[in-house]
């Protein structure tokens, strides 16, 4: 067996050409109109947790894949790479999940201070990080690990959302003590967040199972170049 014929079965092959321009144009403007609705749901945080937290996804898993959608297939790149690296993005992503639904986290004090803006930006970018695993112009995995890759990052999500639901008594204390938004008791304000974020968790499972169902063609961006097993094929000068 020649080395071409060994390496051939971990080559990589070229990408095809990226989505047409307006199909691009159309999902970039998509994802920024969510992005605008996001940033004004977070206006007031403490009026409610259930639109609170759809503020939040919406910033989180709504308009990232459509963000992504809108760029050009990106190469490789030395300032690219670090960003688009799956274990960053898996653990910003878990542990911003997790982080953010400890009870008793923040004092009421703090909420409306860190719930806002700076949470929000927080959850843009791990979304960001995330779904870059998944986008066609960003994905540096192959179909099958993306597709693990999604139902693992669901996992966190739903677990809190669960958590949420369930709960006999509010977690939150800057939620203890209030009416919130439309008049409604702070413990079903809590478990409609949990419902927020349940349902939120689903595109990122469509996402994994159609990934399984109908792999794409095309290989992870950033590429053609030499895969490490041909590259090591050719210095060893297998014939």
């Amino acid at each position: 067996m020649t080395a071409e014929r060994l390496a051939s079965t971990c080559t990589i092959t070229s990408a095809p050409p990226a989505a047409p321009l307006g199909r691009r144009l159309v999902s970039g403007l998509l994802g920024a109109v969510l992005v605008a609705a996001g940033a004004v749901g977070l206006r007031d945080p403490l009026a409610s947790m259930a639109s609170y937290s759809a503020a939040l996804m919406v910033l989180n898993q709504a308009a990232p894949p459509l963000l992504l959608l809108a760029l050009p297939r990106l190469p490789s790149h030395w300032l690219i790479d670090p960003l688009l690296d799956p274990w960053l993005a898996f653990v910003t992503f878990a542990g911003l999940s997790v982080a953010v639904s400890l009870p008793g986290l923040f004092e009421s004090t703090l909420a409306n201070a860190l719930y806002a803006a700076p949470l929000g930006a927080f959850e843009l970018a791990s979304g960001l990080l995330f779904w870059a695993q998944l986008a066609p112009a960003t994905r540096r995995l192959r179909p099958w690990w993306a597709a693990l890759f999604a139902w693992a990052g669901s996992v966190p999500m739903t677990v809190v959302a669960v958590i949420w639901m369930l709960s006999p008594r509010v977690l939150y204390t800057p939620y203890l003590n209030v009416v919130c938004r439309w008049d409604v008791p702070p413990l079903l304000d809590q478990k409609w967040a949990g419902l927020v974020m349940f349902v939120a968790g689903f595109p990122l499972q469509l996402a994994g199972t159609w990934m399984l169902l109908y792999p794409p063609e095309p290989p992870p961006a950033g590429l053609p170049r030499q895969p490490k097993c041909q590259r090591w094929l050719r210095r060893t000068g297998f014939p």
